[in-house]
């Protein structure tokens, strides 16, 4: 008989370790191919009620730039870019109305002369409203409470069904599965990106999504925390949004007659400009219109008129008497008479929480209640409504959707359950 092996502590603890390692290997990759195959199941089960093209996914990561080709040129030529999980597959020059491939690497006009409208991603909303308080000291910064009411940043308002399914996604194969059975009818797959260009009239319904998110720009109220610099802010983010609704509905034709009164007191610019960015609103209103650069570039040309001067009558407002209070009542009427610096309590109404990179801010329902103003990306996070399932998914599920279908099918198995 040989000798019979014996084994060290050392050894014994090698052994022990590298079929712990083994065992908890083999047990995560059999619950990863489980979840695998559930993800797998439960996108199949989607896809095949999925006939629609993904114009929601193509709408909500768009973003646009306007350049100009040289320093002479007096309106920008502006870009639609679209983009799939994170990179842009192509351009709409939205003068011409046609797609190009993205350019790679550096484009010296638009480094120097462009502006870039990044997508805005939606974070949650908030549907209700409060009084903000200022303080006395303008200098003085927004109280903390005040501050986190605002903004929201705070856990209480982060979608916990997201949090949850990013995590378990990352860990698990379930997301794997789904993307895999769902990938021929995903944004990312190149046919499907050309598929969705190929439609009658895509450029169409591109431009005007464009339009919108150069439109909305000007009322994203950032991070502010200083109490001054959000009062002034909000002030031209009120005249902004209130003009824009007039632009729309101008049934006593103030808009003509405050342009000839601009003209007739030597504004012939601040005329010129408010009548384009009119025209723009009403052609972007009208689903039959074209959109051009000109009307990108009216909204630019506006609302940099409004930031720069705080109100268009800035120096043209009668000085004393019947005519200066008959000139302020009838913009008060309207609502855009100049912003009062000696505010101190500002109404802060609903809004819809978006973040633009690190930046986190929210914009106010007031301007998206308006289908011309409103992206198709946040029509869901803005209907009163919020029981149907398309609704429940947009708000709980955030950017893991995906988990949407695997949750509710539980939930129906588990309401069949109680019904026995």
């Amino acid at each position: 008989m040989g000798r019979r092996r014996r084994w060290s502590k050392s050894q014994l603890l090698s052994f022990a370790f590298r079929t712990a390692k083994f065992l908890l290997k083999s047990q995560l990759f059999t619950l990863f191919f489980v979840l695998f195959l559930f993800g797998l199941w439960m996108g199949t089960r989607v896809r095949a009620h999925a006939g629609a093209l993904p114009y929601e996914e193509l709408f909500e990561n768009l973003s646009v730039i306007s350049y100009r080709e040289s320093p002479s040129d007096s309106i920008p030529h502006f870009v639609a870019e679209l983009s799939a999980s994170g990179h842009v597959f192509r351009e709409l020059d939205l003068d011409a109305r046609r797609f190009a491939d993205p350019i790679r690497g550096r484009d010296y006009r638009r480094a120097i002369s462009g502006t870039h409208y990044p997508a805005l991603a939606v974070r949650g909303h908030i549907a209700r409203g409060f009084w903000l308080e200022l303080p006395e000291t303008s200098a003085r910064a927004l109280l903390p409470e005040q501050f986190q009411e605002l903004y929201s940043s705070t856990l209480d308002y982060v979608k916990p069904v997201g949090v949850v399914t990013t995590v378990l996604g990352t860990l698990s194969g379930y997301s794997v599965g789904f993307r895999f059975a769902t990938w021929s009818h995903s944004l990312a797959n190149p046919a499907v990106q050309e598929h969705i260009l190929e439609v009658p009239g895509i450029e169409r319904r591109i431009a005007r999504e464009a339009w919108r998110r150069v439109l909305i720009e000007p009322v994203v109220m950032g991070d502010e925390s200083e109490a001054a610099r959000f009062a002034a802010v909000h002030g031209t983010q009120r005249l902004y949004t209130n003009f824009f609704k007039l632009a729309l509905h101008d049934s006593d034709r103030f808009i003509p007659r405050e342009c000839a009164r601009l003209d007739s007191t030597g504004h012939a610019g601040e005329a010129q400009i408010m009548r384009a960015f009119a025209n723009a609103v009403r052609h972007a209103a009208a689903d039959t219109s074209d959109l051009s650069s000109a009307d990108f570039a009216a909204v630019e040309n506006w609302a940099s008129l409004l930031d720069r001067t705080g109100h268009w009558a800035t120096g043209t407002i009668p000085r004393a008497g019947e005519e200066r209070s008959r000139y302020l009542g009838t913009l008060a009427w309207y609502g855009i008479a100049p912003a009062d610096n000696d505010e101190r309590r500002i109404w802060v109404g609903p809004r819809l929480l978006v973040r633009e990179g690190s930046t986190e801010g929210f914009v106010a329902d007031d301007i998206l209640r308006s289908p011309a103003a409103r992206p198709t990306a946040w029509e869901e996070w803005l209907r009163p409504d919020t029981t149907g399932a398309n609704t429940w998914n947009v708000q709980w599920m955030g950017t893991s959707r995906e988990f949407a279908p695997a949750i509710q099918f539980v939930r129906g198995l588990a309401h069949r359950g109680l019904q026995r």
